[in-house]
């Protein structure tokens, strides 16, 4: 059993081994100034040092006095990051390494959840705000100005994410949804498909949305082809979505021969849809997703998709957010690729189709 002492911190017991700031510096082989910069000023200490001065405290069981820190620094230490949905293993992996890179620099992250609604993400922007947070991570750039002109009020640093807008007024980090769009269709429509169904979110709720049907329209008028606004549906998100979409592109174009859907999830709605039909995929029709999530990859047959490296994005997001912080200079918009990754899931259009 671990031996107990009292505190002096009024918390009532402490491991015996927990030390202080000194002793966190001696077992670092550092100067206690260089310990008091790695937790306040992580930016002016280099990755080695800080590695060092970490593991040591981890090792004593210090934890530095957050109270003090803030008064002195006059910040908290916390950026706060609001995402759409957890259930989305893309936003998962973008808030798994923004935390991990934040907390190597001694930041916490608070997370908020706004399910594509409008009222919400206010309400947690708010909430945010007045938590006392350092910064602020939102996802795609469409929202009231009002919420901007808040974030600018209070000087506080914020980065839009999932979306790359080197013009755009906000400083982003993100992919080409346009690109990664047009990228999909126009591998189908090099097949030779057609008949091409497209399903995505409801372009009133995603701006995303609103760039990957621009990609779509892109594919076609570089063919010198027409698109059909009608073979263009909008679906929550959802693998039943996904299945209910594909009824109802069929009753719009019974003769499609191929689908492009905004994200994976809608895809594999489909793909189980198709083969409930008795169709198989890809020869009867051809199926793209965008995301690339890990199960695409397993699928039967494995589905055809657009990669995003969401890692390198929650990554470059804490990069920009911790260098604005520290009053450096960085980059209006950085692009993270987003690459067509071709699998089982599409073939040439069949010559009887």
């Amino acid at each position: 059993m671990d031996q107990i002492e009292p505190s002096n911190d009024g918390s009532g017991i402490k491991p015996a081994n927990r030390g202080g700031i000194r002793d966190v510096a001696r077992e670092a082989g550092v100067s206690i100034a260089t310990v008091s910069r790695t937790f306040n000023r992580p930016d002016t200490v280099s990755d080695k040092t800080r590695q060092r001065v970490l593991s040591a405290a981890r090792n004593l069981f210090y934890i530095p006095d957050s109270a003090a820190r803030a008064l002195s620094s006059q910040r908290s230490q916390r950026v706060g990051a609001l995402i759409p949905t957890v259930d989305d293993a893309i936003f998962a992996r973008f808030v798994g390494s923004l935390q991990r890179c934040l907390g190597d620099a001694g930041f916490g992250l608070v997370v908020g959840i706004h399910e594509f609604d409008d009222l919400q993400e206010q309400q947690e922007i708010r909430g945010l705000i007045e938590g006392g947070v350092d910064a602020v991570v939102l996802c795609g750039e469409r929202r009231e100005e009002a919420i901007y002109d808040l974030l600018k009020a209070r000087q506080l640093p914020y980065v839009i994410t999932n979306i790359f807008t080197p013009k755009g007024p906000h400083p982003s980090v993100g992919y080409d949804n346009v690109e990664g769009a047009r990228a999909a269709v126009s591998h189908l429509l090099d097949l030779g498909h057609r008949n091409i169904g497209v399903m995505d979110y409801p372009a009133d709720r995603n701006d995303r949305a609103v760039l990957r049907r621009r990609g779509v329209q892109l594919a076609f008028t570089e063919r010198v082809l027409q698109f059909d606004p009608l073979h263009h549906i909008e679906r929550p998100y959802g693998i039943d979505d996904g299945r209910i979409g594909l009824r109802t592109l069929l009753d719009t174009i019974p003769d499609m021969t191929a689908v492009f859907c905004g994200n994976d999830v809608l895809a594999i709605g489909v793909l189980f849809e198709a083969q409930s039909l008795g169709l198989q995929v890809p020869k009867d029709l051809s199926i793209v997703g965008f995301d690339d999530l890990e199960l695409s990859a397993h699928l039967t047959p494995p589905l055809t998709t657009v990669r995003v490296e969401s890692d390198k994005m929650g990554a470059r997001t804490a990069e920009m957010l911790l260098l604005k912080l520290a009053g450096k200079p960085v980059p209006h918009a950085i692009q993270i690729d987003a690459n067509l990754i071709v699998r089982s899931s599409t073939s040439p259009v069949s010559s009887a189709q």
